[in-house]
């Protein structure tokens, strides 16, 4: 054979592989193509705002090959988990949820008259009312919070209720579960529920220690449908215990040794808050729902709501929900910044609000409050952090000032209006939390405890520094790029 011959054979069979890999890769964009128009269609009818509508749709349909990968991430705006599970529809959960309301009802009071729009909102939208009766204690930082914490498992007798969106299987974490193999073995029911992705670290053998002796504890996942597998968004971020249903903790902190200040971040700065009286009764409805979500079981605990001897602060509870309509979470803070008169003081580790969030922040200071906001130095995630710089212009326009909390990281979540309103939990300022995240905070109305969250704040402005809001402008190329990137994923993208 010669050698013309062979050459040509392979000429013929290097045009046969040529043509067919040019059908498979027309048929490759074919379908991105294809799937693009789709995915633009599903975006145009979930967007919560015209901008996000506008934003994916052109992107899927232009670039479809980088698009559609972060959609299938990042794309989805409403969770309607709830729904499919029955929320609403399901008369057991109904019972259960009516019950707390009804040990609710006698120690209803609606909180001082600037502070009632608020308070009506989340009592409309949540079914749970403002309760008169209760003792608040604040706890700053780890040192005073997880010993507070493991008391309290110590003391329980009943049943405990334990949620965080971390828990780490490390000197902390592994503390935990020893207490709670302690309370199981005495006979308390323990219900447990962690966020699938904050503690995807988490070892299944830390979980199996714990349900050998009783425990019950699940992961909180959001992304079981088909078709929405690679799914993100949704995360259960609430940060609560509770002891017989008597004593509640909520703030800021998670499970795990940074909390405690032990790792790269340190010190870490956080609040959490001890609650006793008819509030604790209402902070256990949002974990009623999510165990019910994860599990479809009613959990069996009794809802009996009682004053606490020692306390008489009006406390109601807000919450956020992605799976709601109209956002509750949104909607108090809105009402509440509208409330303050003199002061409105704010620490979060994380600033990206939305229009009507910044508007609103913008016109309590042109009209004389004292809007200071609270920020980290320190940096946890790199695009929240360089997001929150974009907002500098407008907040040196309307008088805003932001100081910068210096040593280790700043992770509080903490409001304080006048003199006589404070709101704790695990809201951050930021479009995730009001629309993304399932999150709960208390909102507590007493001049008593905002003194205490006065004094909470000062001493973190000392530790702070009152930044210079032209230094966004005045940065180099670079960091300008960089800020104007990440706030490409705020909500009005």
């Amino acid at each position: 054979m010669s050698c013309l011959t062979v050459s040509a054979r392979h000429y013929n069979l290097m045009a046969h592989v040529g043509y067919w890999m040019n059908i498979v890769v027309s048929l490759v964009v074919a379908l991105f193509q294809i799937a693009g128009i789709f995915c633009a269609i599903r975006a145009i009818m979930i967007a919560r705002t015209p901008q996000a509508a506008i934003g994916w749709s052109v992107a899927l349909i232009f670039l479809p090959y980088l698009a559609i990968p972060l959609f299938l991430v990042f794309g989805e705006a409403m969770f309607y988990g709830y729904n499919l599970a029955g929320a609403g529809t399901c008369p057991p959960l109904d019972k259960a949820l009516q019950g707390a309301l009804g040990s609710l009802s006698p120690y209803r009071k609606v909180p001082a008259e600037k502070y009632a729009h608020a308070s009506l909102i989340a009592e409309k939208l949540r079914k749970l009312p403002p309760t008169q009766g209760n003792q608040v204690q604040l706890l700053i930082d780890s040192a005073q919070a997880f010993p507070a914490i493991f008391e309290a498992i110590d003391a329980a007798s009943e049943y405990l209720i334990v949620q965080f969106y971390i828990i780490r299987d490390d000197d902390l974490g592994r503390r935990l579960k020893q207490k709670l193999i302690e309370a199981a073995r005495r006979g308390v029911r323990i219900w447990i529920l962690f966020d699938g992705m904050g503690s995807k670290q988490l070892p299944e053998s830390y979980c199996e220690d714990l349900r050998r002796v009783g425990a019950e504890i699940h992961s909180f996942i959001t992304n079981r449908q088909f078709g929405k597998r690679f799914q993100i968004n949704f995360r259960n971020h609430r940060k609560l215990l509770i002891a017989d249903g008597r004593v509640g903790y909520i703030g800021g902190l998670n499970i795990g040794d940074e909390y405690a200040g032990k790792k790269k971040l340190s010190p870490w700065r956080d609040t959490h808050i001890r609650v006793e009286g008819p509030f604790v009764n209402a902070l256990q409805v949002p974990f009623v729902e999510d165990w019910y979500y994860i599990t479809r079981s009613i959990l069996p605990i009794p809802f009996r709501a009682s004053p606490s001897p020692e306390g008489q602060k009006n406390v109601f509870l807000i919450t956020s929900d992605p799976s709601e309509l109209l956002q509750t979470c949104s909607g108090v803070y809105l009402e509440l910044i509208h409330a303050a008169q003199r002061r409105l003081w704010i620490a979060t580790p994380y600033l990206v609000p939305d229009y009507a969030l910044r508007l609103a922040l913008c016109h309590a200071s042109i009209r004389g409050v004292d809007v200071r906001i609270l920020l980290p130095q320190g940096i946890d995630h790199l695009l929240p952090w360089l997001s929150s710089f974009a907002y500098y212009p407008f907040w040196r326009s309307a008088g805003v000032k932001i100081y910068r909390y210096q040593p280790g990281f700043m992770h509080q979540k903490a409001m304080l209006i006048d003199d006589d309103f404070a709101v704790v939990g695990s809201i951050n300022m930021d479009f995730r939390s009001f629309m993304l995240n399932f999150e709960t905070a208390a909102a507590i109305n007493d001049v008593d405890f905002a003194k205490d969250v006065d004094r909470m704040f000062q001493a973190d402005f000392k530790l702070s520094k009152l930044e210079n809001l032209e230094s966004y402008e005045k940065g180099s190329f670079l960091f300008r790029l960089k800020v104007r990137f990440a706030s490409l994923f705020s909500p009005e993208q």
